[in-house]
């Protein structure tokens, strides 16, 4: 027996060769068409990182937060009226200063948690990008729209919060001006 070479190199198949060809076509694909979206992608997350992205972001998130606490303070004169405060008492006057004041604080609560949700996406995206280059699935992104619906349900949650504390403040106003005033007409007719 001999194992001595000798002879021509095998042929190649003709089926491994397409599988090759096919190979070789799906790659130059992937290199035309996703490596740019790719790369726009990552352009995309770093320019998160900018100023004007947080201004966005923050600006947009500010506006819904103050449309909330406006359409509070639209319900509070009623309200006021209702429980029988004077506008002219201290009673409506610190009301109004107490959620208006609120109303600074939530806006620039919100508007700060836009920043940092900002910043936590951007790290995401790149971070979707490293685990994708690893062959490892990457973490569904949370969108644009699902961060401003959370940003508008925090804004009404903290308007509604702050309200409904200073409603409770207005009310022992409004029950110790009733209480006084009850006091003062049954000394009068008494």
């Amino acid at each position: 027996m001999c194992f001595g070479g000798g002879g021509s190199e095998p042929e190649e198949l003709e089926s491994k060769r397409a599988i090759a060809e096919q190979a070789a076509i799906q790659l130059k694909n992937v290199g035309e068409t996703f490596v740019p979206l790719e790369n726009q992608f990552i352009a995309d997350q770093y320019r998160r990182f900018d100023d004007s992205s947080y201004e966005n972001a923050m600006g947009r998130a500010a506006t819904v937060a103050s449309g909330a606490y406006e359409n509070r303070m639209r319900q509070l004169n009623p309200a006021m009226f209702a429980r029988g405060i004077d506008p002219s008492s201290q009673a409506f006057i610190d009301s109004s200063e107490a959620l208006t004041k609120a109303q600074g604080r939530g806006v620039g609560l919100i508007a700060a948690d836009a920043g940092l949700t900002n910043t936590d996406a951007a790290f995401q995206g790149l971070s979707n990008v490293v685990r994708v280059g690893q062959g490892l699935q990457a973490d569904i992104m949370e969108g644009n729209i699902d961060r401003l619906n959370t940003n508008m349900q925090l804004a009404e949650q903290m308007a509604d919060r702050d309200f409904a504390k200073n409603a409770a403040t207005a009310n022992i106003f409004g029950s110790i001006g009733g209480a006084a005033t009850a006091y003062g007409m049954n000394r009068r007719m008494g």
